[in-house]
């Protein structure tokens, strides 16, 4: 089985991403915040990196703030994706939602062909569950699912690390 491992670095900065989507309609709900602190456990992500998690969840950071020049394309696609499947996880995407992700494309370097893409992977990606599951097994299960959509190889897994 082949394994991709996505750094902690681009864990931390997508679920930054994530923040900052959610923040899209100026606010965030409790369960949003529990949500993005359970999956920076579940990822056992550092101190330093749920610290800085825990400032966004307070204060959103603009979009070309993220940290994403170090990160890999695939690192970068994998962050597309996660946006773009929550700008549309309520089955509406906000025009302030649609406006981020306008800049996100900017500040990734995607191209018009790579964006459809993505945004189609995205959407093809098991929507949020309503009830049943919590925020931070959604979030864990949507960073098990788009590595397996990016290689399209359902033999891939994600490890944390």
């Amino acid at each position: 089985m082949k394994r991709l491992t996505i750094s902690a670095d681009a864990c931390t900065e997508t679920l930054a991403l994530l923040i900052t989507m959610a923040w899209a309609d100026g606010r965030l709900d409790d369960r949003e915040k529990e949500g993005v602190r359970a999956a920076a456990s579940v990822f056992n992500l550092t101190k330093e990196l749920r610290e800085r998690l825990d400032q966004l969840l307070e204060a959103p950071m603009p979009v070309d703030e993220l940290l994403f020049d170090t990160l890999s394309e695939r690192d970068k696609a994998f962050a597309f994706v996660a946006a773009s499947w929550m700008s549309g996880a309520d089955e509406e995407v906000d025009e302030k939602e649609a406006a981020l992700l306008e800049q996100l494309v900017t500040v990734l370097g995607l191209t018009a062909d790579r964006r459809r893409e993505l945004d189609q992977v995205a959407k093809d990606l098991e929507p949020l569950r309503r009830g049943g599951k919590s925020w931070a097994s959604e979030i864990a299960m949507l960073f098990n699912a788009i590595p397996k959509r990016l290689e399209n190889d359902d033999t891939l897994e994600v490890s944390f690390g």
